[in-house]
């Protein structure tokens, strides 16, 4: 019976977790667009890794001269889905999939810095839920 209450109260949040998971993805992409570098560092993982072995500090130092550098940092997202993967001890893990493109300013001239031309690249990120919010741990670009 315990088994039963479980998968119905499981499933009576995912729309909310995922609705929560997109909020969260929207924030990281508005403190990246404000090139607010704490905002962006509260949505990364301290144990980040990816398959470019791409760690935490190797991230943040990376985006921060990214922010030196560059102006007027736009986001496109298309196509994004988001998934609920699992609980663990109340604990979320998630990933989605969406289309990205990211446009800059680098000495007054825009330019393409990340993304096709003609289509966006396609990225896979994956988060897990610290307290009440989505943290990436891992992405595939």
């Amino acid at each position: 019976m315990i088994g039963v209450v479980g998968i119905i109260i499981i499933f009576r949040l995912l729309p909310d977790e995922k609705k929560r998971l997109l909020k969260d993805i929207n924030k990281l992409k508005e403190g990246v667009e404000k090139e607010n570098l704490a905002i962006v560092l509260d949505y990364i993982d301290r144990d980040y890794l990816d398959r470019h072995y791409f760690d935490f500090k190797k991230l943040e130092s990376t985006i921060e001269e990214f922010f030196n550098t560059a102006d007027s940092i736009r986001i496109m997202m298309s196509g994004i889905r988001v998934w609920i993967d699992s609980t663990v001890e109340n604990n979320f893990y998630a990933h989605c999939s969406l289309g990205l493109r990211v446009i800059a300013k680098y000495n007054n001239e825009k330019i393409l810095v990340f993304g096709g031309v003609l289509q966006p690249a396609s990225v896979k990120g994956y988060f897990r839920k610290e307290k009440n919010f989505y943290k990436i741990y891992s992405a595939e670009y």
